[in-house]
């Protein structure tokens, strides 16, 4: 679900805009991989907080009226820092893939290594025994 950057704004507070900020595009493809994974930490705890409110509210609602509707703005709030995580987890998916595609070719093992070693030492011998 969408929200606007206007509603958004009436929630947040200055820091809080600026992390929301930083994970759309095209700030999210400015930051570096130490920024981005420090950002979506604190966006995590952010999500995690106002989860927990909005679950601490519906809680107490219940309890006094019989339903458990919470208040809309915490919920709301709690959407926004859950798809900024996702945004920032998603860059750095994209940013680590070079890195473990790169990881999948294994070093040579001693074995390989000697056995390469031997077959071009036989070439260059034969090499010289011609001469």
């Amino acid at each position: 679900m969408a929200i606007s950057a206007a509603k958004i704004s009436s929630l947040c507070n200055n820091s809080e805009l600026q992390l929301v900020q930083a994970s759309r595009y095209p700030e999210l493809n400015r930051l570096s991989h130490a920024e981005l994974k420090r950002l979506a930490a604190r966006a995590r705890k952010l999500a995690d907080k106002w989860l927990g409110q909005y679950r601490s509210q519906a809680r107490i609602r219940s309890r006094q009226t019989g339903t458990g509707a919470a208040a809309s703005n915490t919920r709301l709030k709690a959407q926004v820092f859950s798809d900024a995580f996702r945004n920032m987890q998603a860059r750095l998916a994209e940013l680590d893939a070079p890195v473990a595609a790169g990881a999948k070719s294994r070093p040579k093992t001693k074995k390989v290594r000697n056995a390469s070693h031997r077959k071009t030492r036989a070439k260059v011998r034969k090499a010289l025994a011609r001469h």
